[in-house]
């Protein structure tokens, strides 16, 4: 019986028109495979930058962010400052006695009356320095205006603001505020001291809410 030549795989590719099998050479192998390798370093490449570039504006808009709310918290606001006076003591003196002068206008605390306090609420008169720091000292505040042209639209509104308060708010008028600080009202509390032009009630009570019972001695309501 003749034998049978067993037939050879025939890993050859035959073209669509018939033409003859090619096979692929060592070659045309590794030539495929570094295109694969340069394809895949390229998209490697690509995708590095974009988490790069996605990095870069997180970071950016992380920055611009705290800055932003620096600048809410920190930056220039259209608020008179509020002055902190150093504390000249609490010493009580005699009435007529000669004391140093104090260390703004109108003070803040140091050298007064031990025997006498302005009552809350609204005077028609200037109020003593002696006596009003004694106020002061109780944790009271003191609003107080001065305007040498007159000013009636101002003190009734400064008059409105302090009846709101039953105790512990003066209102007085302080000849001379103007000259000294170019500015009509005064905002006093123990060492604390705000100048303004113009009647702000937001602004005015806040004062009066933040520093209202902050001084050395506390009185109740």
């Amino acid at each position: 019986m003749a034998m049978r030549t067993p037939l050879r795989a025939d890993r050859s590719t035959r073209s669509a028109d018939g033409a003859a099998p090619t096979y692929d050479s060592k070659e045309a192998k590794r030539g495929r495979r570094d295109e694969a390798l340069a394809r895949r370093a390229r998209l490697e490449r690509s995708e590095t930058r974009r988490r790069r570039l996605i990095w870069v504006g997180a970071v950016v808009a992380s920055i611009a962010a705290l800055g932003a709310l620096g600048w809410w918290l920190f930056g220039p606001t259209n608020e008179p400052k509020v002055q902190s006076i150093p504390n000249q003591g609490q010493t009580h003196i005699q009435r007529n006695t000669q004391h140093p002068p104090y260390n703004s206008v109108p003070p803040t605390s140091g050298w007064h009356y031990g025997d006498a306090v302005a009552p809350p609420g609204i005077s028609r008169d200037p109020i003593l320095n002696e006596i009003q720091v004694h106020n002061l000292e109780h944790g009271e505040v003191m609003v107080q205006y001065d305007c040498p042209e007159g000013c009636p639209e101002v003190i009734a509104k400064l008059e409105a603001i302090v009846r709101s308060y039953p105790k512990k708010v003066v209102l007085a008028p302080y000849p001379g505020l103007f000259d000294e600080a170019k500015q009509r009202i005064a905002l006093t509390a123990w060492t604390k001291l705000v100048y303004l032009n113009d009647v702000d009630e937001a602004y005015i009570r806040k004062f009066i809410r933040n520093n209202k019972d902050k001084a050395p001695e506390f009185f109740p309501d």
